[in-house]
């Protein structure tokens, strides 16, 4: 096995290692910035106070309050003329269109699924029961090769991209043998033997660009949608395997990709599946 090609761990900056978030200091471009919907910096950090720091508030978010009204930085008049009705409207604006006018690359799709009759137990099987089809439109997705290429056409991302494998050991005395350390999936035994194959596979005529392995991890959960009632989505995300899990388990480094959303569709008391949505 060859050695990997470049180092991303050496561009690794100490804020994307550490969650002590940095000390805030004006500047002259604090005037540019765009806060939107929020008018101003005062007004959103009043809401995202109040709409980020939970529901049933404590003595905990009463001295967070405190402490943003008591910044010298904070300007009560910038607050007094903010148009909260509005602003909450856009922020709780869920229309698909919005995906599809500011989001390239979501396309709206219809899916069928055969849903198979099964008889509960002690009850005698009707003979004329089939399969049905059950079509759902409204399905919002993206396609996994667009998410790819946007992926891998970004420097700042790449620069943190693990392309090649290799082995992680650990040797606590130097007389002692190493021991393989298992952590990251680019460091796996998979990972490894994928890679292999991948090079010693036939290559496709006339190229001799380098033939990588791109670990896809898919993961879904469901999301509430509002404070109160039942309203929730299952949103499908997408995280690759080739980034370190301590940048992926920051929020703030956004290595998250939403794919789909799906929503729990009953078609009688017995069956309940997840199916793409209509949001």
């Amino acid at each position: 096995m060859e050695l990997p090609s470049h180092d991303p761990e050496e561009n690794n900056l100490s804020a994307e290692l550490s969650d002590i978030p940095p000390e805030y200091s004006p500047s002259h471009s604090d005037s540019t910035t765009s806060f939107y919907p929020y008018p101003n910096r005062s007004s959103f950090r009043l809401g995202d106070w109040y709409w980020n720091d939970g529901v049933q508030k404590s003595q905990t978010n009463f001295r967070e309050l405190v402490h943003i009204i008591g910044d010298p930085e904070f300007n009560p008049a910038d607050i007094r003329d903010a148009r909260w009705d509005k602003i909450n409207q856009i922020l709780g604006d869920n229309s698909p269109d919005k995906w599809l006018d500011n989001d390239a690359g979501w396309t709206n799709s219809s899916v069928s699924i055969i849903v198979p009759f099964q008889s509960r137990r002690g009850v005698a099987p009707d003979p004329s029961a089939c399969p049905r089809e059950f079509t759902v439109s409204g399905f919002y997705h993206r396609n996994i090769i667009s998410v790819i290429r946007e992926k891998l056409s970004n420097p700042i991302d790449t620069r943190h991209f693990h392309y090649e494998p290799y082995e992680l050991h650990w040797q606590p005395r130097i007389d002692s043998p190493p021991i393989r350390v298992q952590g990251e999936l680019y460091t796996s035994p998979a990972f490894v033997e994928a890679h292999r194959d991948l090079q010693e596979s036939p290559g496709e005529p006339g190229c001799d660009l380098p033939r990588v392995v791109i670990a896809l991890m898919f993961w879904s959960d469901v999301m509430h949608l509002t404070s109160f009632g039942d309203a929730e989505l299952w949103p499908l995300y997408l995280f690759f395997g080739n980034e370190s899990k301590y940048r992926r388990s920051k929020p703030s480094c956004h290595l998250c990709h939403h794919l789909a959303y799906f929503i729990k569709v009953s078609f009688c008391p017995h069956v309940s599946l997840l199916f793409p949505c209509s949001v």
